[in-house]
């Protein structure tokens, strides 16, 4: 019988940068967005430089020195809805060949507690439909569903 990997769940390290990119890459390319891992290392680059004043970023590695298999990245926002401080969750993801372990909701549960230490009032997510797993995530650990519909924009269709 396989033993199970001692995970940790830890800030991202400065050494991370490339595996951080990769796993956003690996799940927008999974969401049919079209992002590199060379462009989203610009975004691994203001998540380390971050040191937790915007955002909350944390990484799951199955060893204390193996690289990341996952990670949730969250914006800290001011919300009106939840009048103060509140979370957006961007980004949660867990490398297809680490899924079954429990990591995504071992993240989550990471990020609630950091949470309610740094006086956070409330979080936001948005789940593509059809994603079943992570609507199962989320109501299981409290999460309600919200009616609404989101909308965006990018400035590159300006160009």
């Amino acid at each position: 019988m396989q033993e199970r990997p001692a995970f940790s769940f830890e800030p991202p390290r400065l050494e991370d940068r490339a595996a951080i990119a990769r796993l956003l890459a690996q799940d927008m390319e999974a969401l049919g967005v079209a992002q590199s891992a060379e462009s989203l290392t610009a975004v691994a680059d203001l998540i380390l430089k971050d040191e937790a004043r915007a955002s909350f970023c944390v990484v799951v590695r199955p060893g204390p020195e193996e690289e990341p298999v996952g990670l949730l990245l969250a914006n800290v926002i001011f919300s009106v809805k939840f009048a103060g401080r509140a979370l957006w969750i961007e980004n949660l993801y867990v490398d297809p060949g680490w899924r079954r372990y429990g990591l995504g909701r071992a993240l989550v549960e990471h990020m609630l507690d950091w949470a309610e230490v740094h006086g956070i009032r409330g979080i936001d997510l948005e789940a593509y439909q059809g994603n079943t797993p992570a609507a199962l995530l989320y109501r299981s650990l409290g999460f309600e569903r919200l009616s609404r519909e989101r909308f965006w924009f990018d400035f590159r269709w300006v160009e």
